[in-house]
């Protein structure tokens, strides 16, 4: 049986509705600015100029607020925006999900990487994971990539575009591309889980490239070095550069991965008061390996590659090649929020092996050998050759000898 109800009763309902989500908002909103804000009249300030700039638009705005979600979205992310830190960030519901998918499992998606090749306007496909959707397809190395779900790759588009060849649906994406002159069109599914860490051998010398530092990076890196010395590895190159994703303590497990036990800490995060944040502090109690190593860095390596590259440097003598990092050396943590959503907040400083004077926060880590690539270009690695890649080759190089 069908109920009426009144017009009026109606707009109640509307008036209730919307006051409780403003209401949520304003929470949120204040759980996170007391904890920034510590002056209570500073706080003060801050509600009521919220209050008034809310009334004003409410009396004039010639208009009406078509979606109340993003007006509330916006709300908490102009708080968070107005920190002056670029590494503190607003994540909406899904890009929150997006971002704890990630950290926990990694990065998925069809299986290849990609690069944009400026001199000849092409969109590269330039790495097929073994056994990935990808490959069952057919998609090698060197195909161009000139369509994504029938729109067709540009230097305008082709950021946006790659971003389809990522995600953790189980559903496909339409691909058009050429090779030796023939175009062709498959459709991988997406989902297929990317790893973190690659490697491969050159004589006796390994080179293990890390894209991040996820929950399972320390798994994948073990693997991948036990097998280069398996091989027949005398010393090993990482790089990390073009590297910032991931989170300070999966790279802390990284770091016990290869590095010897010692009795002090590998890292420890401190508060804005001097103190050890939430007993954040980081040992090396593994199993280590003893061997050359050179660690290759840029202005792209950041975060949590940046403790990886100085802790080597400074437990296992590892050769820093290449130029300065981006130096953030701070450490954030996610706050969940009520309307689905989260915070994620830079709340310590990164202090590593090497104590104070090895903070690497806004200085970054200066290399012990400092190569600048010969192209100039620290963007599109992965379509250098050996040649044009002169930081690797000065690695290779020094290791050999």
């Amino acid at each position: 049986m069908n109920k009426k109800i009144s017009i009026g009763l109606c707009l109640s309902l509307i008036i209730v509705s919307i006051t409780a989500t403003f209401a949520v908002t304003m929470v949120v909103s204040k759980q996170i600015y007391n904890g920034i804000i510590s002056n209570i009249s500073q706080r003060s300030q801050t509600y009521e100029s919220v209050d008034e700039i809310s009334k004003i638009i409410s009396n004039y705005f010639y208009g009406t607020v078509e979606d109340r979600s993003y007006l509330n979205s916006a709300l908490v992310e102009g708080y968070v925006n107005g920190l002056g830190d670029p590494n503190s960030v607003y994540l909406d519901a899904e890009e929150y999900a997006e971002y704890t998918d990630t950290l926990e499992g990694g990065i998925t998606g069809v299986g290849v990487e990609t690069a944009y090749d400026y001199g000849s306007g092409s969109f590269v496909i330039t790495h097929v994971y073994e056994g990935s959707p990808a490959a069952k397809a057919g998609l090698k190395a060197h195909d161009v990539v000139t369509a994504i779900d029938n729109t067709t790759v540009t230097r305008g588009n082709y950021s946006a575009l790659s971003e389809k060849l990522y995600g953790s649906r189980l559903s496909s994406v339409k691909v058009e591309y050429e090779r030796d002159g023939e175009t062709k069109v498959v459709e991988p599914l997406l989902g297929f889980s990317i790893p973190s860490v690659v490697g491969n051998l050159s004589g006796n010398v390994g080179y293990v490239r890390i894209t991040g530092f996820y929950k399972n990076t320390a798994a994948e890196f073990k693997e991948a070095v036990a097998k280069l010395r398996e091989q027949g590895a005398e010393s090993i190159i990482f790089d990390v550069r073009n590297t910032s994703k991931g989170s300070i303590d999966y790279a802390a497990q990284v770091i016990d991965v290869i590095v010897p036990a010692i009795s002090d800490n590998i890292a420890v995060a401190k508060d804005k008061n001097g103190n050890v944040y939430k007993n954040k502090v980081y040992t090396a109690e593994n199993s280590s390996v003893t061997m050359p190593f050179a660690v290759l860095i840029n202005s792209y390596t950041a975060g949590p590659a940046e403790l990886f590259a100085c802790d080597l440097r400074d437990i296992s003598q590892a050769q820093i090649i290449g130029t300065a990092s981006a130096g953030v050396g701070t450490m954030q943590e996610l706050f969940a929020l009520e309307d689905g959503g989260a915070v994620l907040l830079t709340v310590a400083l990164v202090e590593p092996r090497g104590g104070e004077q090895a903070v690497y926060d806004k200085v970054g880590i200066t290399p012990t050998v400092e190569v600048t690539l010969a192209s100039g270009d620290d963007s599109n690695l992965l379509l250098l050759t050996g040649e044009q890649d002169n930081q690797l080759s000065t690695a290779m190089n020094m290791l050999a000898a």
